[in-house]
């Protein structure tokens, strides 16, 4: 999926400015916060795009600031390496523990992180870019559906971004009523 509705979806289910801040949304000692000022949809944004961004966003930017073209021949391995520790369960069970144990104030957002990887599971078919659940015990994935090859899927990724931030739009104008 893309990786861009990764963190708008990731934000609007695991930051408090999203669906989980109910009705009256981020707040501190002096009442609601502007959606901007709250943390926690920063920080499930990056954790939302972070499977991506570990892996071939920093293979992108380093062809960028070494002045070469951005082209999907000839990637390296390393960078199938931090994909598939990204996208792993135990990579990520590993490293989210870690962060969820030393910061527990993050533990919100970084749901938005399995998220992500759940999403990839049936939109990523059994290519390079399958997700790999179960590496490095298994190079096993699921058999889904290339999301960019089917335009139903990136339209409609993006139209369950919107509807969520629709939801958390209705669910904020009707708590502002008490």
């Amino acid at each position: 999926m893309d990786t861009l509705v990764h963190g708008l979806i990731g934000t609007a289910l695991c930051s408090r400015t999203g669906l989980p801040g109910g009705r009256r949304g981020p707040l501190d000692a002096h009442g609601p916060r502007r959606w901007w000022a709250d943390w926690t949809l920063w920080a499930a944004f990056g954790f939302g795009i972070l499977p991506d961004a570990l892996s071939l966003g920093i293979y992108f930017l380093s062809d960028l600031l070494m002045g070469r073209s951005l082209t999907w021949q000839g990637i390296p391995p390393w960078v199938f390496f931090l994909y598939n520790t990204t996208h792993s369960l135990l990579g990520m069970a590993v490293i989210l523990g870690l962060v969820a144990w030393r910061f527990p104030a993050l533990r919100l957002p970084l749901l938005a992180w399995p998220l992500h990887v759940l999403m990839d599971v049936p939109t990523h078919g059994e290519s390079v870019w399958g997700t790999p659940l179960l590496w490095p015990f298994s190079s096993w994935t699921f058999s889904g559906w290339n999301w960019w090859l089917h335009k139903e899927i990136f339209i409609g990724s993006w139209l369950l971004a919107g509807a969520l931030w629709l939801a958390v739009a209705l669910l904020r104008l009707t708590g502002r009523k008490s």
